[in-house]
């Protein structure tokens, strides 16, 4: 009985917070499309201090497991999400509490070389979550 009222409460708090952050970047450059990224915060007991897990959707049709992790060497109150495919790119989306960000997408060449491209964007929704990611 109390396990089912504990669950219970638990449900009715995670209704009241925020659903996503999205992301917009604007296209990079001419004849390009722009491009929207939703990210979905998965609070987890296994969570650790500094790494937090939420779940990446690049235009509505790729999903991928995120981290996220406050970045220490700004002054700014900053986090950065990476998202990493097996053999084939790495997707880093650097955010700032008022929002602005930065995307990055790299994949690997068939030689060493690597191709990389950053977007400059905005993200909303972030305010409830930013605050949790990011110390005091």
């Amino acid at each position: 009985m109390l396990e089912t009222i504990i669950v219970i409460a638990m449900l009715q708090s995670v209704e009241g917070l925020p659903k996503g952050i999205h992301c917009d970047f604007p296209a990079a450059g001419n004849g390009g499309k722009p491009m929207r990224v939703v990210l979905d915060p998965l609070p987890s007991l296994k969570d650790q201090p500094g790494l937090y897990r939420v779940m990446m959707e690049i235009e509505g049709k790729l999903t991928l497991k995120a981290a996220v992790q406050p970045i220490p060497s700004t002054e700014d109150r900053d986090v950065l999400i990476r998202a990493k495919i097996p053999r084939e790119a790495v997707v880093t989306l650097g955010m700032r509490a008022d929002g602005a960000a930065a995307l990055t997408m790299s994949t690997p060449g068939a030689t060493t070389e690597t191709r990389q491209s950053t977007r400059i964007g905005a993200c909303n929704g972030a305010e409830h979550h930013i605050n949790r990611w990011l110390p005091s």
